[in-house]
């Protein structure tokens, strides 16, 4: 492994993230994730300091370097702050994916960025969501049996996207939604069956839309509000989609909007701008009520190291800046694929696809050393290169805003 491989990077890390488990209950998976967490970094390094130049290699954004430098200037001074954490550990920062590990994703964009063939990652795409398949009858023993289906199943949206492009797959992609959304429902996981109704519902708006950028942005303005409108009355809207899909089983407790409220009642000023540290923690009233009254000890400690927010997770690892700086590449890739002028249709699906990414931060998606995360920082930097590639010229689309625009433009 002295050259850099993509599919060797990606299946590293799907096997960490599979292998993820409390060290107490299963070591033996906790060994096998150091390894395969350690390779992962091995095969980052060989992409940034060992491979050569390729001829097919583009010059990164202008906006990269400079924030590649606020990024990097940002993460030591997040790392200074935890070494004055009475409660800094040397071992989770170094193995947790919740800790200073959570930025190493962001690396990927580099590498979607000089991606020329991607073949070969569409390839591993399709076998992940055979191994997906094949988690969903034979789960891993862990302390959560779905972990290893769960992190398979973030390939299915990705794989759809190539699918729909490229017009193959597409039956093995509609297997594999029917299975998510009954995954979904087994697993209690309600964010897969909102991915998913996201993504295609996005791009039915979209695509309807697609050459005027004014009416996209309306569209996109419009989701965000129904994002902010789900969030505020979380439980109505629970009630309704169960009622919906005639399921009375579904979980529709609200357990997102009180993780706000005690979030923001926790964070001053200064920890709202530059958070707490990788290691910083936040006071749960709720879980110490759950101790304290109910003697109920099975959830976290009322000083909980993370949120199931990730947008509350930025904010509280490093507030507002880290926010900022963690989803530049995506608001990039999003912006390059849906109001730029080009005619890739690649482009195009991937920019709504990490829109629907970008969306989910305000109700999951926590920053971690995921499978997840290298997926989402990878097709940003593809979409990015292709959308570079196929840009159109300005006097080829004098009427880009017009729905009189001849030929494949997005």
């Amino acid at each position: 492994m002295r050259k850099f491989s993509l599919n060797y990077l990606l299946g590293f890390v799907l096997v960490a993230t599979i292998f993820f488990d409390d060290p107490h209950l299963f070591f033996y998976k906790r060994v096998v994730y150091l390894i395969f967490m350690l390779l992962s970094l091995w095969q980052l390094y060989q992409f940034y300091f060992n491979r050569p130049e390729q001829t097919e290699d583009l010059p990164m954004p202008s906006w990269y370097r400079p924030w590649v430098w606020l990024f990097l200037g940002f993460v030591a001074f997040n790392l200074l702050v935890d070494l004055k954490n009475p409660a800094f550990s040397l071992v989770t920062q170094l193995n947790h994916p919740l800790a200073a590990l959570a930025v190493i994703p962001v690396l990927a964009f580099k590498v979607g960025y000089q991606t020329s063939d991607i073949r070969p990652f569409v390839k591993f795409l399709f076998a992940t969501g055979i191994l997906f398949c094949f988690f969903f009858i034979f789960p891993i023993q862990g302390k959560n049996i779905y972990t290893q289906g769960l992190a398979c199943c973030y390939a299915v949206i990705p794989l759809a996207i190539f699918a729909i492009d490229w017009k193959k797959y597409r039956l093995f992609v509609v297997l594999l939604i029917i299975l998510s959304i009954a995954f979904s429902q087994v697993s209690e996981s309600r964010t897969i069956i909102l991915r998913i109704m996201l993504f295609f519902g996005l791009l039915a708006a979209m695509n309807s839309v697609k050459k005027w950028a004014p009416l996209k942005a309306v569209v996109i303005v419009i989701t965000a509000y129904l994002v902010f409108q789900f969030l505020t009355n979380l439980g109505s809207w629970l009630e309704l989609f169960k009622s919906f899909i005639h399921v009375k089983d579904f979980d529709d407790e609200d357990t997102r909007t009180f993780l706000y409220n005690e979030l923001f009642a926790d964070m001053n000023t200064r920890d709202l701008i530059l958070g707490r540290g990788f290691q910083g923690n936040y006071f749960s009233p709720y879980f110490l009520w759950q101790q304290a009254r109910n003697h109920d000890f099975t959830g976290d400690f009322y000083y909980r190291f993370s949120i199931e927010v990730g947008f509350l997770e930025c904010l509280l690892k490093g507030g507002f800046v880290f926010f900022l700086l963690y989803i530049t590449p995506l608001v990039s890739a999003c912006y390059r694929g849906l109001f730029s002028r080009h005619n890739n249709r690649i482009v195009f699906l991937i920019a709504i696809y990490i829109l629907c990414e970008l969306l989910i931060l305000f109700v999951e998606n926590i920053p971690s050393y995921h499978f997840q995360f290298f997926l989402i920082f990878f097709l940003a930097g593809y979409c990015c290169r292709q959308a570079t590639l196929h840009q159109l010229p300005v006097h080829a689309n004098l009427r880009y805003n017009a729905l009189l625009q001849p030929g494949p433009v997005y």
